[in-house]
């Protein structure tokens, strides 16, 4: 139950972190801070399912493998760009030279975008989990699934995804213009959409398991 909440947390924290253009800027460092505490909290808690997964490699666990280590180098990325930009927490962590690089910068808006698909795989790899919590309202989740799915697939139009993982320079789109909790669902459902095109490919070429649950 606490790693499932601590699940819940960082789901909300990365949300809160993509929606930074509603919060001030200190918050959002702090936020960021909280967030990658959060991380490495995470990644023991669950070290002996990570490391599991190098015992007799499928390519099913490979794929796993991949999605965590790519997560673990964007969360490096995102970590010392930030620090690179910081205004408050960081002031003097580097030099302004490095503060101005439009690279860095690009990067620490760009990578957010990619973790999202980084997060919805992983997410999706662990859908089966997901799914027995909430066996009780097995309807209602599915419904809510495909839903903030199709949110969140339009989310990413309105949010110029494609453009924002090309690194290009993007303030606001039609997406940031929505209020605050409307942009969070729109972060939400892409997160979902990703979980659940993975646990479709998941079913497809390595559980052959009916969507939702079953075997075929």
């Amino acid at each position: 139950m606490k790693k499932f909440w601590l699940d819940v947390i960082l789901l909300a924290l990365f949300i809160a972190e993509l929606s930074f253009h509603y919060l001030p800027k200190i918050l959002h460092e702090i936020l960021g801070v909280a967030m990658l505490a959060a991380i490495v909290v995470h990644v023991a808690i669950n070290f002996r399912r990570f490391k599991a997964l190098f015992s007799h490699v499928t390519p099913r666990k490979f794929f796993s493998i991949e999605v965590d280590a790519a997560l673990i180098i964007a969360v490096l990325i995102i970590s010392f760009t930030g620090v690179c930009m910081s205004n408050h927490l960081f002031p003097d962590a580097v030099s302004s030279e490095l503060r101005r690089n439009m690279t860095l910068h690009n990067l620490h808006t760009a990578t957010p975008y990619i973790m999202m698909i980084l997060i919805g795989a992983h997410v999706g790899l662990h859908a089966q989990e997901l799914r027995q919590r909430f066996s009780i309202v097995d309807k209602i989740f599915r419904a809510a699934i495909v839903t903030l799915a199709a949110i969140g697939l339009g989310g990413l139009f309105l949010n110029r995804f494609l453009s924002r993982i090309l690194m290009k320079h993007i303030f606001a789109t039609p997406a940031t213009d929505l209020p605050a909790p409307l942009f969070a669902i729109l972060i939400l459902g892409g997160v979902i959409f990703f979980a659940l095109i993975t646990f479709l490919a998941d079913k497809k070429f390595f559980r052959h398991q009916k969507l939702f649950g079953g075997s075929s």
